[in-house]
């Protein structure tokens, strides 16, 4: 089989050519600014609004190249300048074509909804249309945009200092059986993970000892990226950060109140299975870094590259043929797995239709590669059947596109085990994967949420943060576990906190929304593959609570959050006989 590396190249042939399409993006801005002062009719309108699609799509894959060149060389200069470059002018960019909406908005809704009707080519502009006015109270002057402008530059600047922060953490060497082992982001896993009890706890706590050397420097960085979010969001005119986040998704804020309601009512739930987890690896007194050990007695199972794509075109047959056929489309240039020292080494992403990992042969790069599967297929066939302007689903639609792949993948293992062991191995990830797609999301959505309360009174300091972490952490693990205090700076290891707003609880909610697809995809057979195909190919071009509605899921007024948690009842239900007849 080929290797699963990028080519890049099918967005621009070198690096000059990347350079070359900011020069012609600059002349169509140019062009486009002409229009500034112009009058609006139904013929310029969309001339303006075909422009302005064109210039945004071009910008995009001047973001996309100079964003994946710098993931893949990191520390290579010329790379890190494209990165830069491509953030740089594609705010530059969205700053520039603010004028566009602002003239739209002068007319007034119904004037433009007549252009609509005058010039049915329009039709296509329609939804994006009305998004806009429905946002219109929050769309900002020049003066005002450049503010906003200033502060995202200043953000894309402290991301970078993280970026090679994060990079230049040395961790420092462990004992393991007589021998010093260098501790890296590559191997950290390994030994977090490790049955020896005394090598996780080293391994453990030589990590977070590094960070809490840094612990300051990222207080720092996390204090002025959430304080230019917040007054962003004041620029803005809304009332927090997460009212702006959520409304722009046109997301019901009682989706977030439900699911940190449900998560806590439910804590007992997986400190009960945190319970079994201790009782059958023999743990007294568990610490936090006992909890990455799965429960197998010397279990140890490596997936080739070769061996984890056949597994995924297996595991992922209940989607349908059209879907597999994607998947081995998208093998071939668009995900890059091998391992590499020039990459960035602990950055799992997925972005248009391309995926990043590091894949080191174990169950969680396997579940890591098909759960960013999902996302590019979601992607790759929205971009196929939607324009531009509609071809990024949202992250709240498409957290549910990947963890349907995680769900599939689990019951193939699951049902081709050869031993009780194997079974009780992917038993346990499933239910694991409700503690971190699920519990430990709603965690970091509440503590992210005080965090934003906090910013707005005083800084964000690392005592403070270390305080609000520990209280936190005690929540939601409960009373059965000892809490080192080095376990406080394990904030600073959380990197969706500095690079995204409110991105964890779409994890959560995605399990819950994924579960009930899989049910009825495969088991009750109440949705069809061509449904499910069409949801994934929708990408924007409805709101999210609309789009979810093609696959039978009603957020609002159903109990589909509380339900999520039945299943994994059952599956701790389930785990306990299974270790208990093992033990008669």
């Amino acid at each position: 089989m080929s290797k699963l590396e990028w080519n890049l190249q099918d967005i621009f042939s070198d690096n000059q050519a990347f350079y070359n399409e900011i020069s012609h993006i600059k002349k169509l801005i140019k062009e486009i600014k002409k229009y500034e002062n112009s009058e609006l009719d139904s013929t310029l309108l969309l001339r303006i609004l075909d422009k302005k699609w064109e210039i945004k799509e071009l910008s995009n894959n001047v973001l996309i190249y100079g964003s994946l060149m710098y993931y893949k060389n990191v520390n290579n200069d010329e790379c890190i300048e494209l990165k830069r470059t491509a953030e740089n002018f594609n705010n530059e960019v969205n700053t520039t074509l603010k004028f566009i909406d602002r003239k739209i908005l002068n007319l007034g809704l119904k004037k433009i909804s007549s252009f609509i009707l005058e010039n049915p080519k329009l039709e296509i502009y329609k939804l994006s249309l009305h998004n806009l006015f429905r946002l219109q109270e929050h769309i900002q002057s020049d003066e005002i945009n450049q503010k906003i402008k200033e502060n995202n530059d200043n953000i894309n600047e402290k991301l970078n200092i993280y970026n090679n922060l994060l990079r230049d953490v040395e961790y420092g060497s462990i004992n393991v059986d007589g021998e010093e082992v260098k501790i890296t982001s590559s191997n950290y896993a390994k030994f977090i993970s490790s049955r020896n009890r005394e090598t996780r706890k080293q391994a453990y706590f030589i990590v977070n000892g590094a960070f809490q050397k840094e612990k300051n420097n990222f207080a720092s960085i996390l204090n002025s990226i959430y304080g230019c979010r917040i007054e962003n969001s004041i620029l803005e005119k809304y009332n927090s950060v997460l009212e702006k986040i959520l409304f722009e998704e046109n997301i019901d804020s009682i989706i977030i109140r439900k699911l940190i309601k449900s998560v806590n009512n439910n804590l007992g739930l997986i400190q009960r299975y945190l319970i079994i987890k201790s009782d059958v690896l023999k743990i007294e007194e568990p610490h936090l870094y006992d909890f990455n050990v799965p429960l197998d007695s010397n279990l140890k199972i490596k997936y080739s590259l070769d061996e984890a794509k056949e597994i995924i075109l297996n595991a992922l047959k209940p989607l349908g043929v059209e879907y597999i056929e994607v998947v081995k489309l998208l093998f071939d240039g668009h995900i890059d797995a091998e391992l590499d020292k020039n990459k960035h080494q602990s950055i799992t992403f997925s972005w248009n239709t391309y995926s990043f990992m590091n894949f080191r042969s174990s169950y969680i790069d396997l579940k890591n590669l098909i759960h960013e599967i999902g996302h590019i297929v979601n992607y790759y066939l929205s971009k196929k059947e939607q324009p531009f302007i509609y071809e990024d689903s949202t992250i709240f639609v498409g957290e549910t596109a990947s963890i349907v792949n995680e769900i599939l993948l689990n019951r193939y293992l699951y049902m081709n085990a050869n031993t009780e062991e194997e079974k009780i191995f992917y038993l346990s990830k499933e239910i694991e994967n409700y503690f971190s797609s699920v519990f430990k999301q709603a965690m970091y959505t509440e503590f992210e949420k005080d965090l934003y309360y906090i910013k707005m009174k005083s800084e964000l300091t690392s005592e403070v943060l270390c305080e609000r972490y520990s209280s936190i952490i005690k929540k939601y693990y409960g009373d059965d576990i000892i809490y080192d205090e080095i376990a406080n700076v394990e904030w600073s290891r959380l990197g969706h906190l500095y690079r995204w707003s409110y991105y964890p609880y779409k994890y959560a909610t995605g399990l819950l929304m994924a579960s009930v697809v899989v049910d009825s995809l495969v088991n009750k057979k109440t949705l069809s593959k061509e449904k499910y195909i069409k949801f994934l190919s929708a990408g924007s071009s409805q709101y999210s609570l609309d789009l979810l509605k093609i696959i039978n899921i009603d957020l609002i007024n159903t109990d589909i959050i509380e339900t999520g948690f039945n299943v994994m009842a059952e599956d701790i239900e389930e785990l306990h006989k299974v270790l208990y007849l093992k033990k008669k």
